[in-house]
This record gives structure tokens, sequence and C-alpha cells, in this order.
């Protein structure tokens, strides 16, 4: 054989030996190469590295960067475990999220790995880290809504949600006219004395006449628009916190008799407004029912979730310790 041929078919060889390699290690059977080490196992499940790197991050901002390294690896296992528990009940009970809940989780993640992102890479947590944990997240919420909500083993009785509602939510329909405006120069500027006292004679005499009758406020807004007012009718659900309208607003509603129309002024607006009544089979408190179940249920969830599993964990020292000092490296508090 000719050097030429022997040359070749050591060359042959060798990529075949490469190959055989490059297959084994893809089938977690090796060569030279190793799997790379995991920190967490838990029920003899590997779990990712970027995951546990979260929850440890998570655990030094709620205890301290100063907190032991036993103490902080505590701390990160039961997140993570509460994460490994959350997933796992979300898939005994089959939980998919909508394709409004895939928008929202992803406009989440979006938003943090914008601020974050720099942060995040030196640490090891990926994009698609975040959206694993939101998403557990949604689970928590979805499996709070099928223990509590209606025929779930932890049923919370409509009696009480009904009652909540009618505590804490008032529905009612709004015209609203405004006591300034705004001048060429972009500025907000008060109205005359007079103009203010003309509106709230306007709005006063409209609100005499839905009450006898005569108009509806659909009428009234169109009436008032005809006087300059642009402004339409508005249905709204008012939660007592709700801050967008002026201070003392909810309780006044609340205090009107229901398909009253009463006039309702502040420094700067004025309203129309007409309490509407709802009962339990109203569509308006059914849009809240998912609301004011989760409020209710508060954290209830939680013990469940906890009690659902048990769960053993394994945590690689070395793996650990390496991360630890990598975080706080980056944090700038380095041990």
């Amino acid at each position: 054989m000719s050097i030429f041929l022997k040359n070749l078919s050591k060359k042959i060889i060798s990529l075949i030996l490469v190959a055989s390699c490059i297959f084994s290690v893809a089938t977690l059977s090796g060569c030279t190469e190793k799997e790379p080490e995991y920190i967490a196992t838990l029920n003899d499940v590997k779990i990712n590295n970027d995951v546990f790197i979260y929850f440890l991050d998570d655990a030094i901002a709620e205890l301290g960067a100063k907190t032991s390294p036993s103490a902080l690896k505590d701390k990160a296992i039961e997140k993570l475990t509460t994460y490994f528990k959350t997933n796992s009940l979300a898939h005994a009970h089959s939980i998919n999220l909508s394709i409004a809940e895939k928008a929202s989780v992803s406009e989440k993640v979006n938003g943090y790995w914008s601020t974050y992102k720099s942060y995040y890479e030196q640490i090891g947590v990926k994009k698609e880290t975040l959206t694993k944990i939101f998403t557990a997240e949604v689970y928590r919420e979805k499996l709070t809504l099928i223990y509590f909500g209606e025929n779930g083993k932890e049923e919370i009785p409509i009696s009480r949600i009904f009652a909540y509602f009618r505590s804490n939510y008032v529905l009612f329909q709004s015209i609203t006219g405004y006591f300034t405006e705004t001048d060429e120069a972009g500025q907000s500027t008060r109205l005359p004395q007079n103009e203010i006292e003309a509106l709230v004679i306007r709005f006063q005499n409209m609100a005499d006449v839905v009450n006898s009758g005569e108009k509806t406020m659909e009428d009234a807004a169109d009436y008032l628009a005809e006087s300059g007012l642009q402004s339409s009718v508005q249905t709204v659900i008012l939660h007592k916190d709700d801050e967008s309208y002026p201070e003392g607003f909810f309780d006044k509603i609340q205090s009107i008799d229901t398909r009253y129309a009463a006039v309702i002024a502040s420094n700067d607006y004025i309203f129309l407004v007409v309490k509407a009544d709802v009962d339990i089979t109203s569509p308006h408190f059914n849009e809240k029912k998912t609301e004011i179940i989760k409020i209710l249920a508060g954290d209830g969830i939680d013990p469940i979730i906890e009690g659902a599993y048990k769960v053993e964990s394994d945590v690689s020292s070395v793996a650990y310790n390496d991360y630890l000092q990598l975080i706080l490296k980056v944090k700038g508090e380095s041990k």
C-alpha cells in the first residue's frame, strides 16, 4: 500500500472515531465529554441549572447577600420545590394557558428582559427561564380557581363572593364634564367662573330630565354634545380602592339610590351618574367573579400546593458554591 493510501486510511479511521464519539455524547454515553453538572435534582429529576440559579438569585434578594450560604441554599431549594410542585399539580389537572395568558406572560417576560437582560445573562439565566417562571405563576392562579372556584374542593360560596362584590364594587353609568380646558400652548387652565356655573346648571337640568323619565342617559349625552360638551355615556364597574376617580367618589355613588340620576362635582370634574342595580345573574358580577375568588382565596392555594407531593432534593455542593460566588461577584458582593 502506498504512503498516500496509508495516510488516507488513517484519516478515514480518525473521522469515524470522532463521529462515533460525537454520537455517543449525543446519546449520553460519553467518550471523554461529560454532561454538564446539575446543581439540583428533585425526586431524581434533574433541574435545569438556569432555573435553580433564578431561585438562588431570588433567595439572595429576599434574605440578603450577607446571609450564610447554607441558609441561601435552603431558601433557594424551598422556592424551587414550590415551583416544581406547582408545575406537577398543574400538569395533573391538565392546565394549559390560553392565547391571552401566553401573551400576558410574553409581555411580562419582555419587560423584565429589556430591563435586566445584562444581569441575567451574566449569572446564566436565559429569557426562556423567565417564561418558565412566569408561566408557573399563572398556573398558581389557575389552580386557585380550580380549588376555590365553582365545584372546587375548597369552593367559596357564591353568596360570599356576591357579598364582597356589593361591598367593594359599584356599577354606574356616567357622563363626564370638565372645569378645565387646554389653551393653545397645551396648558390646562380653569374655565371662567360663569362658564363653570353654567355647566353645573346644565348637568343638574339633565339629571332632572333623566329622573323624570323623559330622556335616557344616551339622550342626555347627545344633548350635552349639542351644547359643545364632547362626552359619551360610560358604563363603569368601580372598586372602592380605585384612585382613577376623585377622592370620595365611590362613597358618593354608593350613597345614591339605584337608577337615580345624580350630579357629583369635584375640583376639576363634574359627573352625571346613574347607579345601576346588580344581582347574582348580572354579567357585570360575573365579569368580576374570578377576580373576587382570587382575592378571597388569598394564599390559600399555597398549603394545597405544598401538601400535594413529597419531594426529596439533592444539591451538588461544588456546583452550588460556584454559582453562588458567580452571582455574588456580579452583584459586587463577593465573599
